[in-house]
């Protein structure tokens, strides 16, 4: 039920990077809180939150992607869905082809960022007691913008992403 009177512009303007999230996009309001946002940012992040999402709003996500946002964050599922991918080659081109940093979680097989013809793959943490996958994706992408806007290399930002997500998956509940 966000509007665009709940986009502060100049408080997005002063920040380096705001970050969306797909739950919160739909048509009318909601879209016109995000293009509020999107115009007065200086770098936009969005994750695309859940497949249902993604199928929902298929063709204004993959829009977004495309034209609107600097770094996207998925899941593999979310993003064979978003391009209606046979396989996970098929993602790694389209990304390629964006030129745009996107970024992948996919599992027990890591996670990937994808930037022009830049692939970085980092794996698992090993040996965890996981407990609930609550909240694993969002402090996946705190890490890594945590990373990314503090100028670490990709596989660091990956990194920082799998030490956030290693720590909120072993423990209730989506806050450390």
């Amino acid at each position: 039920k966000i509007n665009e009177n709940d986009v502060d512009a100049d408080v997005i303007k002063k920040s380096d990077m705001i970050f969306l999230e797909g739950y919160l996009w739909d048509e009318g309001e909601p879209k016109k809180a995000f293009e509020k946002a999107i115009k007065n940012a200086k770098k936009v992040a969005m994750t695309l939150s859940d497949q249902f999402c993604v199928d929902r709003h298929k063709g204004h996500f993959l829009d977004l992607v495309k034209n609107k946002l600097d770094i996207t964050f998925a899941n593999e599922q979310e993003m064979m869905s978003l391009i209606d991918a046979k396989s996970f080659e098929e993602v790694i081109n389209f990304s390629k082809s964006l030129n745009k940093l996107i970024v992948i979680t996919r599992g027990e097989k890591g996670a990937i960022s994808i930037h022009g013809n830049e692939v970085i793959e980092n794996d698992i943490e090993k040996n965890l007691d996981i407990k609930d996958l609550t909240g694993a994706g969002d402090l996946f992408a705190a890490g890594f913008l945590h990373g990314y806007l503090n100028n670490m290399e990709s596989l660091e930002s990956l990194n920082k992403g799998r030490e956030m997500s290693s720590k909120i998956i072993q423990q209730i509940g989506a806050r450390l």
